[in-house]
């Protein structure tokens, strides 16, 4: 997929809309008149998600625009009791049974509202969405798209510290890559990194960990969902894309990550978090005041929230770390706790985080894939 060649014109957002929504439709999830697509969405992104129901109406498919907003969320969260929201939404798993393709364009207008909504509850919530969606969506092969673009607003930008224009411009450019290259670039990393069975992570500050990956198959973000995908049971994707990941083997992480770039949680955002591991679990979870919330979170969670749950690299070119994309930007190396049956591993859903670091150093069975960040040269 690459947005430059369907006449996209930079100038126009109206253009621009329209270009994302045709690559969406036709590229990414291969739309056909056997679909029934549903769109999650909020307000602000409306125009955008019009433009995809448009370009779905032309392939014959069915869709269906469901709406949330802040308001909503917030109240949903407040007023239910937790035991309440750890049950699987009858709404959201009849969306799920009879959908072909979602369409996500989730996230709040502001995400300040977030620290509003209290651990617990946010934990209970993300056990049943978890239930409502995601092994009936394995089951009847839903796939799945989510459009990063629909998280940049000025209340987000303010409420993380953005340059709003610079982060619009950032992740214009990196949805807009040339995705047939991006996806060539992808498999030739996966193929380096396709017997691999030791990890080892470096630096900076006092990062050095390592863990096994034996057996685990490496998943591919490329921004398509094909045959080939879909013969893997990867049914979800997302834009911008550019990462591989893995599912590390629950039980073999051991050291220190210190992560260097700050992520934007629930209206905050986290720096300076520091994990440390022994025999894959997490044994000290420090950092600043900025991880106080998220400290909280975890500890309310569930799941196997203190297990290592996810190991990545992000290759789009165009990606820039410290905003909403960490994890696809290009030499970015992102470790993840907690629940991660998703992508092939054993941790029991619940509680999941995953942190950044630039400019690390990556080696497999000994072998150097990455030297401070830049990629190396087999």
């Amino acid at each position: 997929m690459n947005l430059r060649r369907t006449g996209l014109k930079s100038s126009s957002q109206e253009d621009w809309g329209m270009s994302l929504a045709r690559s969406v439709v036709n590229d990414c999830l291969r739309i056909t008149e056997k679909d029934n697509v549903t769109v999650f969405l909020y307000p602000h992104n409306l125009p955008l998600a019009e433009d995809v129901a448009e370009e779905c109406f032309r392939k014959g498919a069915d869709v269906l625009l469901n709406l949330y907003t802040d308001k909503y969320l917030v109240s949903y969260h407040d007023l239910l009791s937790v035991e309440s929201l750890r049950q699987p939404s009858v709404f959201c798993r009849a969306l799920t049974e009879s959908s072909t393709a979602e369409i996500w364009m989730g996230g709040t207008y502001d995400p300040a509202v977030l620290r509003k909504i209290a651990p617990e509850k946010n934990a209970a919530a993300g056990e049943g969405e978890y239930k409502a969606h995601y092994p009936l969506s394995i089951e009847k092969k839903v796939r799945s798209i989510s459009i990063g673009l629909a998280l940049v607003t000025k209340p987000r930008a303010k409420a993380y510290g953005f340059d709003y224009e610079r982060w619009k411009r950032m992740m214009q450019a990196a949805s807009a890559v040339d995705y047939s290259k991006l996806a060539r670039t992808g498999k030739a990393l996966m193929d380096s990194l396709r017997d691999a069975k030791s990890i080892t992570v470096t630096g900076p500050g006092e990062t050095n960990l390592s863990f096994d990956v034996s057996g685990r198959r490496w998943r591919l973000s490329d921004g398509l969902v094909d045959e080939e995908d879909m013969q893997n049971e990867d049914f979800g994707d997302e834009i911008p894309a550019g990462s591989l990941y893995v599912a590390p083997l629950e039980d073999s992480a051991r050291g220190t990550v210190k992560f260097n770039t700050r992520t934007p949680v629930m209206g905050t955002n986290v720096t300076g978090l520091q994990l440390s591991f022994e025999d894959g679990r997490v044994t000290r979870f420090t950092g600043n005041r900025s991880t106080a919330r998220l400290k909280r979170d975890w500890k309310s969670g569930t799941g196997d929230k203190d297990r290592i749950g996810y190991f990545g690299i992000g290759f789009n070119p165009r990606a820039e770390t410290g905003y909403t994309v960490n994890n696809v930007a290009n030499g970015a190396v992102s470790i993840g706790i907690g629940g991660n049956e998703d992508i092939g591993g054993k941790n029991k859903p619940g509680f999941f985080h995953i942190g950044t670091l630039a400019g690390a150093t990556v080696k497999a069975d000994g072998r150097t894939v990455l030297r401070k960040g830049k990629f190396v040269r087999a």
